[in-house]
This record gives structure tokens, sequence and C-alpha cells, in this order.
């Protein structure tokens, strides 16, 4: 590439950017620029305090629906193949 061809690349990807952060001013302008409608009802704290003792079972049997919000994790584990 050319200085010129970098040059009109970069003026371009600024306009981009110029233009997505007016938009977001313009939602965060009107309100909440990130709307969602989720609401939890329980943390897993108050689950584990609550249902820690029973087996799954026993939950399975409860019928028990919460919902609850946060990040899924996995913990993935190195192994060796012998």
């Amino acid at each position: 590439m050319t200085d010129q061809t970098q040059n009109a690349a970069q003026h371009e990807d600024n306009k981009l950017i110029a233009e997505r952060r007016a938009k977001l001013s313009e939602m965060r302008d009107q309100g909440n620029a990130f709307p969602n409608a989720f609401r939890r009802d329980a943390t897993a704290a108050e689950l584990q305090a609550k249902y820690g003792d029973k087996s799954k079972e026993e939950l399975e049997s409860l019928g028990i629906k919460v919902a609850i919000a946060g990040r899924m994790m996995l913990d993935r584990k190195a192994f060796k193949v012998v």
C-alpha cells in the first residue's frame, strides 16, 4: 500500500468511528443507550443458602423457576493422553 492509500483508509476508519460515537451519544441523550428488560429474582448466594443441601432429585421434584444473572464459566482442566 502506498502512503496515500493508507491515509485514505485511516480517514475512512476515523469517519466511521466518529459516526458511531455520534449515534451512541444520541442514544444516551434519549435515555439508556443499552436497554435490556431482563430482571433477576435471585442471586447465586441466595439459591445456595436456600437449596444447597437438596439433592438433584429433590430439586427436580420441586420444579423451582428462578431468573439469575451472571457469567457462565467453564473450568477446563489440563489432561494427558497416554
